[in-house]
């Protein structure tokens, strides 16, 4: 298994900042299915430093990083801890380490979404006439010392599932969370009433709408 996925990230990777002679400033025919967005879009990149730049931009769920369309080439920051704050299409990102968090609802308690996908190659043996779908592929960012990995090129035999991951930051402490039964943990002075407006409300877990509508009755309820 571990020859197979090694293989894979060979197949996988694609040099960084490749020029597309003849090209104008467009993307480079790249699988889209590894962003967030559906396009690269004017992008805002505000620098610790006070800096603002405009580029075209988007994020790579695969990989974690923020790519740019630059000079006929897909670049990135050197380190997301050069960033800010980096807002595409009115949406704002954070970096955490050397990927970026989408902030959704900013206030004291805080919802942060991790657009997270997974690489998923075609069912492999797994003994008793099974098989196996299951590939992480975090694993790119050993290979990222250069500038990082900001596009892939995907084998067309290879799914890319958009597997999401939610975070609160309460009280400074970050609790990443999946379904209703750990959200409700993480509130234990408000367990009834966020759990009976989960209920009442139809609160969707895996909905982006339908969690910043809850986090933003969980602020509610703490500033009473």
């Amino acid at each position: 298994m571990k020859r197979y996925l090694k293989t894979v990230l060979a197949t996988c990777l694609m040099t960084v900042a490749v020029p597309f002679p003849g090209r104008s400033q467009s993307v480079p025919a790249v699988n889209m299915n590894q962003y967030l967005f559906p396009e690269f879009t004017e992008c805002t990149i505000k620098s610790k430093i006070g800096t603002e730049s405009t580029e075209k931009g988007n994020y790579n769920t695969i990989t974690g990083k923020m790519a740019f369309i630059k000079d006929n080439a897909i670049v990135g920051l050197s380190t997301a801890r050069q960033a800010d704050t980096i807002i595409i299409s009115g949406r704002r990102f954070v970096p955490s380490g050397e990927i970026f968090h989408e902030v959704v609802v900013n206030a004291p308690v805080t919802l942060f979404i991790h657009h997270e996908s997974r690489l998923i190659p075609p069912g492999q043996p797994v003994g008793y006439g099974g098989t196996s779908k299951v590939s992480k592929v975090n694993t790119y960012s050993h290979m990222s010392a250069q500038g990082g990995i900001y596009s892939l090129e995907i084998p067309p035999d290879f799914e890319v599932k958009y597997m999401p991951v939610y975070w609160i930051r309460r009280e400074g402490e970050m609790h990443s969370f999946l379904g209703r039964a750990q959200f409700v943990k993480i509130f234990p002075e408000h367990k009834k009433e966020i759990a009976s407006f989960i209920k009442s409300q139809n609160i969707k877990m895996e909905d982006r709408d339908d969690l910043a509508r809850l986090v933003r009755y969980c602020n509610e309820l703490y500033a009473k």
